[in-house]
């Protein structure tokens, strides 16, 4: 699921367990940059458990330009589009 300000991949799963990793190329922007976004993803995940309610599977976050500086409200509801594109239609796992 694309968003303006980061790239969700879904995969589902079986398990009961929901794991997630967040990626951040040198497109990005700089080491400190980088690890400002991967930060406020990591806080994202946290604070809206809400929104990932019933997912089981693994996620992906690839986060784009300008995810650092945005404004909360703006990537807190790109996220949330995100997550519930997501889990409307999950990719199932490879067997």
């Amino acid at each position: 699921m694309v968003g303006r300000y980061l790239v969700l991949f879904a995969l589902a799963s079986e398990d009961e367990m929901c794991r997630f990793g967040i990626t951040a190329s040198r497109k990005v922007g700089g080491a400190v940059v980088r690890n400002r976004a991967r930060r406020r993803v990591r806080e994202l995940f946290r604070n809206h458990g809400e929104v990932m309610s019933g997912w089981h599977g693994d996620l992906v976050v690839n986060v784009r330009w300008g995810c650092d500086g945005v404004g909360w409200e703006k990537l807190t509801e790109d996220f949330e589009r995100c997550m519930r594109r997501a889990k409307a239609a999950p990719r199932a796992p490879a067997r």
